[in-house]
């Protein structure tokens, strides 16, 4: 009896690396990638072709596979900071991803007054096992996600729940700040349409912010004030809240939640100005805390002063609400109870919604 025994032959590398149209299959010092063809070769100043995306608290990074290849960086010996967190190849680019969630990959988070940071780093380290020296280089780029932890926003009343959206460039992300009245101190049943108050009723407001992460980050109201005009600017006002404890001149007001969540309350009685107005625009000034620093919440002694202190920032920021229209349905009430506002300057700067993707390359020979 004879017996024939066959083989099946080993498929080439080059079949399993599926190079793109702008790619090709060759050996480069022992190991075989996609290089790229000539008019898609990298510059003496070129950052792999990058593209960076940034949005609430995740992160990704795309790169191109042969420029990486053509730098002696294959695909498969990169990693983000997190070694276990490595790059996926998609129609010839490397991609790497992290959240905030179950795939932080050794992201770290920092604040620094101003913005918060989200940052990692991309390494490609040569395998080096059983060798004493190396003259391989070792790749590592860094990227990062900056957001600013302050803004300036704006709303009307009508509609009720209006919001301030700003359009970014790509890359780029938004987040949401509202400012609701309320007309019970369970913050349950929202106004309906206009804002129509009887003097002396107690209305209750809340500042809420969207679309951060509520595990990370509270809304501190840095101070609040009314103007008898829809412009936080108009030089006539009164004070509500001010350096985040309520105005010890106007004992109505009540600061029931601040520095504790992305969600800030607080409560006054109507009022009206002296000109004669019968409408009042409440205006407040807001930042971002993180969490962590443990110095977000505020606590404001029996006199209303403030007795500890947030991290500093370089300026607050504003959101508005209005009007509040004088409701005359009760003609027997008494005179009404008037104020008589400061002139102050406005604190407020520019509408501002910053968001700043950074990225910087580190090649170590």
């Amino acid at each position: 009896m004879t017996t024939t025994r066959s083989t099946i032959p080993s498929r080439h590398p080059c079949q399993e690396l599926s190079c793109t149209e702008i790619e090709r299959c060759e050996e480069k010092h022992g190991v075989y990638g996609c290089s790229c063809m000539e008019n898609n070769h990298r510059s003496q100043h070129d950052s792999f072709d990058f593209t960076e995306t940034c949005e609430s608290s995740s992160g990704s990074m795309s790169l191109s596979r042969c420029q990486l290849f053509e730098a002696g960086f294959p695909s498969d010996i990169l990693h983000l900071n997190d070694p276990s967190c490595r790059g996926t190849v998609q129609n010839g680019r490397v991609e790497f991803y992290f959240d905030n969630n179950d795939h932080i990959c050794g992201t770290n988070l920092v604040a620094n007054g101003t913005h918060f940071i989200y940052e990692n780093f991309i390494v490609g380290e040569p395998n080096l096992v059983g060798h004493l020296i190396s003259r391989k280089r070792i790749l590592k780029l860094s990227f990062s996600c900056v957001y600013s932890q302050t803004q300036t926003l704006s709303m009307d009343i009508n509609p009720l729940e209006s919001s301030v959206h700003v359009n970014l460039p790509a890359g780029q992300g938004t987040y949401r700040v509202r400012m609701i009245p309320y007309q019970d101190a369970e913050f349950s049943h929202p106004f309906a349409g206009s804002v129509n108050a009887e003097l002396s009723k107690r209305i209750f407001v809340e500042v809420r912010v969207d679309g951060v992460d509520s595990h990370q980050f509270a809304s501190v109201i840095d101070t609040c004030w009314a103007t008898p005009v829809n412009d936080p600017h108009y030089p006539l006002r009164w004070d509500l809240i001010v350096d985040r404890c309520p105005n010890p001149n106007d004992d109505t007001v009540q600061l029931l939640q601040n520095g504790v969540s992305t969600s800030s309350r607080f409560s006054f009685e109507m009022f009206i100005f002296t000109a004669d107005s019968t409408k009042v625009y409440v205006h407040c000034a807001i930042h971002l805390c993180l969490l962590t620093d443990n110095h977000c919440s505020v606590h404001c002694d029996s006199e209303h002063h403030r007795v500890g202190r947030s991290v500093d920032f370089h300026d607050s920021n504003s959101i508005s609400l209005g009007p509040l229209i004088w409701s005359d349905s009760n003609k027997d009430t008494p005179m009404p109870r008037q104020v008589l506002a400061s002139r102050a300057p406005s604190l407020l700067g520019s509408l501002t919604i910053s968001l700043i993707s950074l990225m910087s390359l580190l090649i170590i020979f």
